[in-house]
């Protein structure tokens, strides 16, 4: 029932057809803006749609994606075109050896990665499904550990790393990866690699926080760690403009404005490791949590901090509305918006999530079902 589906054995051929076509152009132009947030040299924005000229697997990944992103956007008839070339792919990954260039050359990888936004976009199926398919973490353990590469294999480690935190931090479990042997040292030569340490910091938070046996000493380096970062943080990397949001107006969260989308994404990160921070070392005061600088979020209690933290987050996420920076704010902001005690501002975020379904095409719908359970709110 297939047979009317551009056959995706070779790309250059299937890409006449215009609907396909059309679906490759969007995601250069539009998805693959998601992947490129950490990554100064944009490898799937323009390496990706370069080697899935020629690439098979890569390219049904493309495809799958960007039709799935089409059928919860603007048309749902491209289901069966996602599910086709979906199928095709993860045919085409259970097929690798283990010695396969695709794996070393992080082709492989960064299909997966597309298969993971895939998935969850597919909205109906639990997100992690898929890693752990039969061709996730075996095959992919090598690339994934120890110090990240370089090239496409870095950013796909990156893009990983990233969608194990936003899984994480929705479904309140540890990463699937283990960052023990990756260390905390990385060069810091453009400003996404500001947002790739940040995220290595949290990843390792995350983690720590599920283990029982971490002990005040942890946390103590851990919050070296945060204020080492945020003090290496230039100062362009810092909003440019920012306005309270106040309860008596229309404008609730603070309106906060970035020069890049990197900038805010790391913000967002920094403050979902003081929210688990401020949950796990109870501070009084900013001072406790290693002087961290946040001047404008000076709070009396615990419960302050963590709903200052989360108003932060969605100010961030809403002010510009970038839609890289709202596909990576979705964890954040399950995770700590569960402490906005303010019915205004839960009723605004429920609100500015549904507004993003129709150009992200996330499944808000869980998300926005789980913070009003977390809120005591009834349930439409």
């Amino acid at each position: 029932h297939h047979q009317e589906l551009p056959n995706p054995d070779s790309p250059q051929t299937a890409l006449q057809d215009q609907n396909i076509a059309r679906l490759f152009h969007s995601y250069i132009s539009n998805i693959s803006e998601w992947y490129d947030l950490s990554d100064s040299a944009c490898s799937f924005g323009l390496e990706i749609p370069s080697i899935a000229l020629d690439e098979p697997l890569l390219f049904c990944a493309v495809i799958a994606l960007s039709s799935m992103h089409a059928c919860k956007t603007s048309a749902p008839s491209f289901r069966k075109v996602a599910e086709f070339y979906h199928h095709r792919c993860v045919q085409f990954l259970i097929a690798l050896d283990a010695g396969d260039e695709l794996i070393s050359r992080g082709v492989a990888l960064a299909a997966t990665c597309l298969l993971r936004s895939y998935e969850i976009l597919d909205g109906d199926v639990d997100p992690n499904m898929h890693l752990r398919g039969a061709y996730s973490m075996a095959s992919l353990h090598d690339v994934l550990s120890g110090i990240p590469q370089a090239g496409l294999l870095g950013a796909g480690f990156w893009n990983y790393l990233r969608e194990d935190i936003t899984f994480s931090l929705f479904e309140e479990c540890p990463l699937k990866m283990n960052l023990e042997s990756t260390p905390l040292a990385i060069q810091h030569s453009s400003d996404q690699d500001y947002l790739n340490s940040i995220t290595l910091i949290l990843g390792k938070i995350i983690n720590m926080s599920f283990k029982q046996d971490t002990d005040g000493l942890q946390w103590d380096y851990i919050k070296e760690d945060l204020k080492s970062w945020r003090n290496s943080c230039p100062r362009h990397m810092k909003p440019y403009s920012r306005l309270q949001g106040e309860i008596t107006t229309s404008h609730l969260f603070p309106a906060i404005w970035f020069l890049q989308p990197c900038h805010a994404a790391m913000l967002h990160y920094y403050l979902v490791a003081m929210t688990i921070v401020c949950i796990y070392t109870s501070p009084k005061s900013l001072e406790d949590l290693g002087g961290l600088d946040l001047p404008e979020l000076e709070s009396q209690s615990k419960e302050r901090f963590l709903e200052n933290f989360a108003l932060e987050i969605c100010g961030i996420a809403f002010t510009a509305k970038v839609s890289s920076v709202l596909v990576n704010a979705f964890g954040p902001i399950a995770f700590c918006a569960r402490f906005i005690k303010a019915e205004v501002s839960q009723q605004e975020l429920i609100r500015q999530l549904l507004a993003c379904k129709s150009t992200i095409g996330w499944p808000v719908e869980r998300l926005i079902g789980d913070l009003k359970t977390s809120w005591g709110m009834d349930q439409e």
